[in-house]
């Protein structure tokens, strides 16, 4: 949304700065049709993809944290590997494979909250995948 304002804005400067350089009324005119063209395009994609019907709606924000209970499978913290462990909620790649390093080096967890123990896992991500983690 900041960099949607920050676009809005460097067209806006744009627009008005072109207006004062040319003296000509009529591109200003023409300015403000193509941005209100464009405002209701991103309107209408912002609608698209807040709408629970499309597929894409979903998907969109990659980046985004799931804001729903993780469910699934037990992840098995002596036996999973890297792919498994990025099931969990918080886990991505560079944790995933700090606990099979820390399992190679440690042997094998000895219970669940014993996964604090990797660099990156602390009690709140713990708490986060309590439910889903077994030995």
């Amino acid at each position: 949304m900041q960099k949607r304002i920050q676009i809005l804005s460097a067209f806006l400067y744009m627009g008005i700065f072109i207006s004062l350089l040319l003296g000509s009324n009529g591109y200003a005119q023409k300015f403000d049709q193509e941005y209100l063209k464009w405002k209701a395009d991103q309107d209408a994609q912002d609608a698209r993809l807040k709408s629970p019907n499309t597929a894409t709606s979903q998907n969109y924000y990659l980046a985004k944290p799931s804001l729903v209970a993780v469910t699934g499978n037990k992840v098995s913290l002596n036996q999973a590997n890297a792919e498994q462990l990025q099931t969990l909620s918080g886990v991505g790649l560079k944790k995933a494979e700090a606990i099979i390093a820390y399992r190679q080096k440690n042997g094998k967890f000895k219970t669940i909250e014993d996964v604090q123990q990797v660099k990156g896992i602390g009690p709140a991500l713990f708490a986060k995948n309590k439910q889903r983690l077994v030995l």
